[in-house]
């Protein structure tokens, strides 16, 4: 029995080798399917991606004119009274141009005071033969017997306000600008032009943006041998953000009409990406 179990364990030994063998070439077959399954798997999860864009050309049909009338003096009542006549003006002229009231807003108003400088600095004075009389620095009365007593001088004020207005046709635009030189207002700002159905020209924007990268990917499937599938993913990649265009406001004294404003035209993008199936 003790030669029997001994040839036994020595035949048990003798195959430890080749079980190695076989399980590691099993193991490395098995191993060498899963990576090759999975390479193919990501291969056909992968796709094509690719990017689009779309413009759509539209023409400004919104106008926004801001302008500001600012008045100085020393008296803040006579100052209100001087800028209201002007709003007031202001808002007459646009209301002649058949302009809603929605679209006028008048009620920004600035009051701040303004520092008068010396046109002559003194930094000191001696006085050793001090005569009869007043002695005057900067408007003010030096008194001999009152030296310590100063004369306290009204500040300067300045009242502004800011207009904005809307127009819908730039044509209002000019025949505003024409009758506000009379009223003389003291600064116009840039006119700023916008769209009205903006959000309405991005969607179709994006549409064609879409359009575009379906191109892209079917001209590179068919080089690379391959047809494309079905739409995996869509990401938007623009954010529809919108900075308005600016024109500079220019008035003259010459005749109003010599000059028509000229809109031109604005382009609306949308940008995304997109990523496709191919398929045998």
């Amino acid at each position: 029995m003790n030669l029997l179990a001994s040839s036994r364990f020595y035949r048990y030994i003798l195959l430890i080798p080749a079980l190695k063998l076989i399980w590691n070439l099993t193991f490395g077959t098995l191993l060498f399917c899963v990576l090759f399954s999975t390479a193919a798997f990501s291969f056909e999860e992968a796709g094509i991606e690719v990017s689009g864009q779309g413009n759509v050309v539209v023409i400004p049909d919104q106008f926004l004119l801001t302008l500001t009338i600012t008045e100085r003096g020393r008296i803040p009542s006579k100052l209100k009274a001087l800028v209201n006549k002007k709003s007031n003006s202001v808002i007459n002229s646009v209301k002649s141009l058949d302009v809603k009231e929605s679209n006028i807003s008048s009620v920004r108003v600035n009051l701040r005071i303004i520092e008068d400088k010396p046109s002559i600095k003194v930094q000191g004075v001696e006085l050793n033969r001090a005569r009869q009389g007043s002695i005057y620095i900067d408007g003010k009365s030096i008194n001999k017997q009152s030296t310590n007593v100063t004369e306290k001088k009204t500040p300067l004020f300045e009242l502004s306000r800011q207009i904005m207005v809307s127009f819908n046709d730039i044509d209002e635009y000019d025949s505003f600008l024409a009758q506000i030189i009379k009223i003389n207002v003291s600064q116009v700002f840039s006119l700023s032009m916008s769209v009205a159905r903006r959000d309405e020209y991005y969607q179709q924007a994006l549409l064609k943006a879409i359009s575009q990268a379906k191109q892209k990917a079917q001209r590179m499937s068919k080089e690379a041998g391959r047809n494309l599938g079905k739409i995996m993913l869509i990401k938007e990649l623009s954010s529809n953000h919108y900075r308005p265009m600016y024109v500079e406001s220019m008035m003259s004294d010459t005749n109003p009409r010599a000059h028509l404003s000229l809109t031109g035209s604005q382009t609306i993008t949308a940008r995304i990406l997109v990523k496709f199936s191919l398929k045998d």
